[in-house]
């Protein structure tokens, strides 16, 4: 399997057009796989799955969901964006700490008829709203177990609820995040959020149902820059209402995975051919091979005739219809089958009476002519005194009317024909004949 892995704090090449996926995913390890190669039939197509908990992620065809269908042979990949765990660069931002370590337009709460944050503009750190005004709702911190700041809004624009510094690494992406919560119902915060005096998405509304904890998130790259001043600031201006809490801010470097596989798609059957077939004469053989047209590119092929063999080809025995199915266990499945006929193939032998071997290229030559050649042959020709002018020990071997002595006069010549006849049953037998022929034209 093919995998173009890159592990680092993500650099803006690597995430270029990265759309942030839902809000709400967990830290986890920078690393996830699209599976192992794999090899589709025509027709199919695989169903590839992005990795969970990731921020954002993008496949080779620019496409940002989690899930693509494959469209082909080719190499898919796919890179995710992680929040990094425990890699949150801003200090105190669970308040664990207290009233420390960020800066504030607002001042630490007073007192008053309705408790410590009973002035507007004020705020406080604390495990419960309730115990700093006596008209926010009682609630928990975003945790359930630590504190929270907690807030009486005011009309002061674009005051700084929060602000702290940080040291980021350059060409770096980090992800912002931070949780907000109405502390009363009327006039709902309305929480911006900056980064070197940049708004980052949209501002966040708290939701109006009093101890409802909201997530801010977004990302953010560091480009050149060493330092972040991280800011939160509220854009409701209502005198009214406007009390809300904030709580386990995070500012957190982001790391990058990337994953391919490799898909490749058979194409479609190939034709299987195993020829024409044809006729056997007992006792004889044929030679049978296979061809897939077009050539199939997986060359783990198995081979099962019908006589029990695996090879690519086989020897024929009989007549009889032959079978074969080629398949590689996976797309490869064809089958074909090929027929031989019996045949008689008795040896049907005639002597022609006359020739004329006068180089015309027509009846030159004087021998059998013959269907199914005897499986042994002889020819004896004499002249009228009896003198052996010819003799002959295959079939194919013809008379051109000469002696060893010179060239033969025109006129009547007795032959004597022995061979071994091949019966329509394979079997043989010895034959005799005997006859004249006429040799006119002497060469």
């Amino acid at each position: 399997m093919s995998k173009l892995r890159l592990r680092d704090r993500c650099t803006a090449a690597a995430v270029v057009g990265l759309a942030v996926l839902p809000w709400g995913v967990q830290a986890q390890s920078c690393e996830f796989s699209l599976g192992p190669d794999t090899t589709l039939c025509a027709g199919q197509y695989l169903l590839l799955h992005g990795p969970d908990g990731a921020l954002a992620m993008q496949w080779q065809n620019g496409q940002q969901s989690q899930f693509i269908n494959t469209e082909g042979t080719g190499t898919y990949w796919c890179t995710a964006l992680f929040p990094i765990t425990g890699d949150n660069v801003v200090q105190n931002g669970d308040f664990s700490l207290g009233d420390t370590l960020f800066s504030t337009d607002f001042v630490y709460g007073t007192g008053g008829s309705w408790g410590l944050l009973s002035a507007e503009g004020t705020y406080a750190i604390t495990t419960d709203p309730s115990l700093v005004h006596n008209n926010f709702a009682s609630c928990t911190d975003h945790s359930g177990t630590g504190q929270m700041l907690v807030v009486n809004g005011s009309g002061l624009a674009n005051a700084d609820i929060w602000c702290q510094t940080v040291v980021v690494a350059p060409n770096t992406d980090y992800a912002f995040s931070a949780w907000l919560m109405s502390t009363t119902s009327a006039n709902p915060a309305i929480m911006d959020f900056q980064v070197n005096g940049q708004s980052l998405g949209t501002p966040l509304l708290a939701s109006s149902t009093t101890c409802e904890w909201d997530q801010f998130y977004a990302t953010w790259n560091s480009g050149a820059q060493t330092t972040a001043t991280i800011c939160i600031i509220n854009q409701q201006l209502a005198l009214d209402g406007n009390d809300f809490a904030l709580d386990d801010i995070e500012f957190a470097p982001l790391c990058s995975w990337t994953d391919s596989v490799e898909v490749t798609v058979m194409p479609a059957q190939p034709v299987l051919e195993l020829g024409e077939g044809g006729a056997l004469c007992p006792g004889e053989t044929a030679e049978v091979s296979s061809t897939l047209v077009p050539a199939w590119p997986n060359p783990a092929i198995t081979y099962a005739w019908s006589t029990g063999e695996t090879t690519p080809g086989i020897t024929v025995p009989e007549p009889g219809t032959y079978g074969l199915a080629v398949s590689d266990g996976h797309c490869l499945n064809v089958a074909d089958a090929v027929v031989f006929l019996p045949d008689t193939c008795g040896t049907d032998l005639s002597m022609p009476n006359v020739f004329t071997p006068n180089s015309d290229g027509v009846n030159d030559g004087f021998g059998p002519i013959f269907t199914n050649p005897p499986s042994w042959f002889s020819m004896e020709v004499r002249n009228r005194w009896g003198q052996v002018v010819f003799t002959s020990h295959s079939a194919n071997n013809r008379w051109n009317g000469r002696a060893a002595d010179g060239v033969l006069p025109d006129g009547t010549y007795f032959w004597v024909v022995r061979y071994g006849k091949l019966q329509d049953n394979g079997g043989t037998s010895e034959e005799l004949t005997t006859g004249v022929v006429t040799l006119l034209g002497a060469p």
